[in-house]
């Protein structure tokens, strides 16, 4: 299932636009084919748009992303279905103004959320035909998010309430609710990303206004009884952002006598966890290789990729000064992007890394060179978005990209 990613130029690109599947049974993988480059495309937005970007790919194709309309104070989310050409909106709840996808489902369910005014948001779930329902809170609470959903329909995320805290939350396909359980003297918490079988991840924290307690790795079984994750030696908190369906765990770690969550660590199915070094991390497949940005070496990032056997390998990054990689497929081809040594930090090169660890470089849009690549899936299919300059070389206007074979 396609995940929300939070990288360093996704920041840079939202602050600045601010001022789905084909309903036919789930596709079969098709073999990644490495003898002719992807060609790029720009995504289509509807009339007044003019800023795009993508949120989630799943094993199809299919796209799910938000685009900015000139004047407008918020998005409006949007699906791009594969094989169809075209554009299907995600439209808010009824009564409010915008929208925003997070996740997204190898059978076309979406979830995201809704909203007037920020914070007040409302979780929401787009069927497959792209109805959208609103997922129930508990009472008392401000608002809420839901950050990903599963092949059935089954949605995780939170709820907002007093204090700074959060309430972990489950929503099933027929739209009733499960407040999720916390660990023991814990009172806040979140769950971040649930796999087909309905084993979820997240954490839980324990918040007193704005003082907060290390986070605790947990996951939560298909009935919802929660469990903690364990920690290396030496860690105090970790968070959690992904489970595979093979039911590996990502996650970032924090040290004793550390503020920071800088530590990638990787839980395999059974339980069992390693610490792959300090950095960031933002994907891991089912065989346990994890992709991000290492800061061992580099206080901007190296792209690196932290094998499965426990070693460490910094992609080639050519001519530029750091880089993050975003995703990884289960056939071991990864993407993400670089950035300069110097000048507009918007100015990114969108880059591809086979199993054996060659980069290639994608090939630029209509809108220039630059871009970053955000997803890839099973079949070789690239998601993420070309960046417009004018003729100073300032960053003008980004947009939903694909690069496919």
């Amino acid at each position: 299932m396609a995940r929300l990613r939070v990288p360093r130029t996704a920041t840079l690109a939202a602050a600045a636009a601010t001022t789905l599947l084909l309903l036919a049974p789930a596709p079969v993988a098709v073999a990644e084919s490495s003898d002719r480059p992807p060609s790029s495309r720009l995504l289509p937005i509807p009339p007044g748009g003019i800023h795009s970007f993508v949120r989630g790919l799943n094993s199809s194709g299919t796209v799910v992303g938000d685009y900015y309309v000139e004047g407008s104070d918020g998005p409006l989310a949007i699906r791009w279905n594969a094989h169809r050409p075209g554009y299907t909106r995600l439209a808010p709840l009824p009564g409010e103004q915008f929208s925003r996808a997070t996740g997204l489902s190898d059978h076309g369910w979406a979830v995201g959320l809704s909203y007037n005014t920020l914070p007040d948001t409302h979780p929401v779930r787009w069927t497959p035909g792209a109805t959208p329902t609103r997922l129930t809170l508990p009472a008392g609470s401000r608002g809420g998010n839901a950050s990903a959903v599963n092949n059935s329909g089954v949605a995780v995320g939170d709820a907002s309430g007093e204090n700074n805290r959060s309430r972990p939350q489950r929503w099933r396909p027929d739209g009733s609710r499960t407040d999720l359980p916390v660990l023991p003297g814990d009172n806040s918490g979140t769950a971040t990303s649930v796999n087909h079988a309905g084993t979820a991840v997240g954490w839980t924290e324990q918040r007193d206004g704005s003082t907060t307690g290390p986070a605790h790795p947990v996951r939560w079984n298909a009935a919802g009884a929660v469990s903690a994750l364990p920690l290396p030696a030496g860690f105090v908190g970790a968070r959690t952002s992904r489970i595979t369906d093979s039911g590996t765990v990502l996650g970032h770690g924090r040290l004793a006598g550390s503020t920071e969550y800088d530590r990638v660590l990787v839980w395999a199915a059974d339980g069992t966890v390693r610490d792959a070094g300090r950095g960031r991390g933002y994907d891991v497949n089912r065989a346990g290789t994890a992709v991000g940005a290492s800061l061992d070496d580099n206080p901007y990032g190296d792209t690196a990729r932290w094998n499965a056997n426990g070693t460490r390998t910094v992609l080639a990054n050519p001519a530029e000064a750091a880089g993050e990689v975003l995703s990884i497929n289960n056939r071991g081809t990864a993407v993400g992007y670089a950035w300069p040594p110097a000048g507009n930090p918007a100015l990114d090169k969108a880059l591809l890394w086979k199993p054996d660890g060659t980069v290639v470089p994608l090939p630029p849009t209509p809108l220039g060179p630059y871009a970053a690549a955000f997803e890839v899936n099973d079949a070789g299919v690239v998601s993420g978005f070309a960046v417009g300059t004018d003729g100073a070389g300032n960053a003008t206007t980004w947009r939903a990209t694909v690069w496919k074979r």
